[in-house]
C-alpha cells in the first residue's frame, strides 16, 4: 500500500473521530440525529455518484499516438 494512501486514511479517521465526538456532545434530541442521518446519506450519495465510472475498462486500453511510425 502506498504511503499517501495510509496518510489519507489516517487523516480521514482522525477527522471522522473528531466529528463523531462533536456530534455526540452537541446533539440534543432525536431530531438532530435525523438531520445528521440525512446529511450523511447525501454526502455518501454524492461520493458514490462522483466515484462511479461509466466505462472503467475502455480508458485503460485506449492509447493514441500521433507519430508517423505508429500502426493504428
Amino acid at each position: 500500500m502506498r504511503t499517501s494512501t495510509l496518510v489519507q486514511t489516517a487523516v480521514f479517521l482522525v477527522i471522522l473521530a473528531a466529528l463523531v465526538y462533536v456530534v455526540v456532545k452537541v446533539s440534543s434530541g432525536w431530531a438532530d440525529w435525523i438531520v445528521l442521518a440525512v446529511i450523511v446519506c447525501a454526502v455518501l450519495g454524492a461520493g458514490m455518484a462522483a466515484w462511479n465510472r461509466q466505462y472503467p475498462y475502455a480508458t485503460k486500453k485506449r492509447r493514441f499516438t500521433r507519430d508517423s511510425s505508429s500502426r493504428w
